[in-house]
């Protein structure tokens, strides 16, 4: 009774986590930049004397599917996509510095650059600031160039860093920005290049998310009545063992 009340915990637990992970994805669809996480189980054999007895499902690390999202349009001079393999090089809010493809760009009131979430932005000397412009336009390679207020030439002000670390030495933290397993910062990458006018959008595949986590409620259901069943069949047992 024991060990099937345990089988059945394990799946049901391993189940909601993976089911946590697919509804992450889902509340991301939307986010520019996302990449979505991916869960797995392998078996995990239990044995005594020598004999197997039991096999319990444990989980396998999370992973990131790095494939890239679809290339949309705005025309909006401060949303930038990668144009192919590469990341944009932030601050994050503990101080960090991490990577990210969100592009969607916004300037402060002090003139900081930084994404849509607040991190901002690295340069050639540190943070990103702009002075006031009437134009800001943003090269392939990442170099920012603006029309200053009472100017009538377009200046350079600094370069966004680009970086293309290894994906296997990247870890998602809970900011969803990336960062190096060594805790390094990327080195720049003169080869990455950006689309301006344009975001990238999330690589949630939504029709096969909503499928795995239908198919995932299905078994935590299972788990859970198969347990219900479990502690039924105990109840009963004691009470014959009673008379």
């Amino acid at each position: 009774m024991d060990k099937s009340l345990f089988i059945s915990m394990n799946g049901a637990d391993n189940a909601m986590h993976q089911l946590q992970v697919l509804s992450n994805n889902l509340a991301n669809v939307n986010t520019n930049g996302f990449r979505a996480d991916h869960t797995f189980t392998h078996k995990y054999e239990v044995a005594n004397q020598g004999q197997q007895t039991r096999a319990y499902a444990q989980l396998d690390k999370t992973y990131t599917n790095f494939d890239p999202g679809s290339i949309i349009p705005t025309g909006r001079e401060l949303d930038i996509a990668m144009e192919n393999n590469g990341f944009i090089a932030v601050q994050s809010n503990t101080g960090r510095e991490g990577d990210t493809r969100s592009g969607g760009l916004q300037v402060t009131q002090d003139g900081t650059l930084t994404t849509s979430s607040g991190q901002m932005l690295i340069g050639s000397a540190g943070i990103i600031n702009l002075p006031p412009a009437k134009k800001i336009s943003i090269a392939p390679d990442g170099t920012i160039s603006a029309l200053l207020v009472g100017a009538t030439d377009m200046v350079t002000i600094d370069r966004i860093k680009l970086v293309n670390p290894d994906l296997s030495q990247l870890e998602k933290g809970e900011d969803a920005l990336f960062y190096t397993k060594t805790g390094n910062p990327a080195a720049q990458d003169l080869n990455v290049k950006v689309v301006s006018g344009a975001l990238e959008g999330s690589n949630v595949n939504v029709i096969e998310t909503m499928t795995q986590f239908i198919d995932l409620s299905r078994h935590y259901e299972t788990h859970t009545s198969y347990m219900k069943n479990i502690a039924d069949n105990t109840g009963k047992s004691n009470e014959i063992l009673a008379l």
